[in-house]
């Protein structure tokens, strides 16, 4: 069954993680940094002394702002100016298109047009606008050498997952799983509250729980790829190149990671464009549900400016599609 195009729109900004145009650069644009759990300032040198103490740090993005991808190109380039080798994880590339992005960056200096053979075998010719997104970072890890992957699920399971769920794949798409057995029930509470949310409230219990299964499928297999890129580099940091929610509140992708390396120390950086009258206590606001109180959204929250790159959810007409997926 095909997933209406108002629903593959939600999925790219809640699971799927689509990018969006770009305008400009955003190199110099001015930033703040926000500490939790009050929002206090943060000054840059501080926040820089607590990358330097993490073995794993996520930078979590908005997909398709231009200000986030730049700020995420600083951090690395920092990491590597203070003598670190930082490996470099995509949620953007799957579990198999890891190996035509490692040879990319192993390709020799003066070899013919790396970038375009990339670019083709992800399947982002012409004008697609994630090479605009990610390409510098590439680029960045290709010039210096650094380990480089790509964590997410194929984007073909993703949809089977979404569509048929878990007990609708056949043996050889469950060989590609990389479950955990770890449950949280409040997390799946709010998830399944977002959601919803992000469906205009129309998405029918079936359809959450076949979202619900993806995600955590998504979250799994880049846990399971993080925690073996740390133990192949012991002594150097893994940079999480993710959309903000896979890390939110110290769950998801970061939960399951703890779960699978506990020793491993972990830094959530989100980045958020700014707004009017935004209160940063508030946005770091941590969640509760029943006696459970979650972390704060972020540890550390990078303010930028805000480029308008996020989807606009349109509800009209979406209750009846809802109701047609779970039928």
């Amino acid at each position: 069954m095909k997933l209406p195009t108002i629903c593959a729109a939600v999925l790219c900004g809640v699971l799927a993680g689509c990018a969006m145009p770009l305008r400009g650069t955003a190199a110099d644009e001015p930033y703040t940094l926000h500490a939790a759990p009050d929002g206090a300032v943060l000054e840059h040198a501080v926040l820089a002394r607590r990358i330097d103490a993490a073995d794993v740090i996520y930078l979590g993005e908005k997909h398709g702002n231009r200000f986030h991808h730049a700020a995420q190109l600083r951090v690395i380039r920092e990491l590597v100016a203070r003598g670190k080798r930082p490996a470099i994880a995509f949620e953007v590339v799957t579990l198999p298109e890891t190996s035509e992005l490692v040879s990319f960056v192993q390709t020799p200096a003066g070899a013919a047009e790396p970038a375009a053979r990339l670019r083709e075998a992800l399947g982002w010719s012409g004008d697609d606008y994630r090479w605009r997104d990610y390409g510098p970072l590439f680029e960045f890890a290709r010039a210096n050498q650094l380990p480089v992957a790509g964590i997410d699920l194929p984007r073909s399971l993703r949809r089977r997952i979404s569509r048929v769920g878990l007990e609708g794949l056949v043996a050889p798409e469950r060989s590609q799983l990389h479950d955990s057995g770890f449950v949280d029930a409040e997390y799946e509470q709010i998830m399944h509250e977002r959601l919803n949310a992000a469906h205009c409230s129309f998405a029918p219990p079936a359809l959450r729980a076949r979202l619900y299964a993806t995600w955590v499928a998504r979250n799994d297999a880049m846990a399971a790829a993080i925690t073996a890129i740390a133990a192949e580099q012991p002594g150097q940091p893994v940079v999480v190149i993710v959309g903000s929610e896979h890390a939110a509140n110290n769950m998801g992708v970061y939960e399951r990671v703890a779960h699978r390396a506990p020793a491993l120390r972990q830094l959530n950086i989100g980045f958020l464009g700014r707004a009017p009258g935004m209160d940063m206590k508030s946005e770091l606001a941590p969640v509760e549900r029943g006696a459970r109180r979650f972390a704060p959204a972020h540890e550390v929250l990078w303010l930028t400016s805000n480029d308008g790159a996020d989807p606009a959810t349109a509800c009209a007409g979406l209750e009846q599609q809802m109701n047609k997926l779970s039928k």
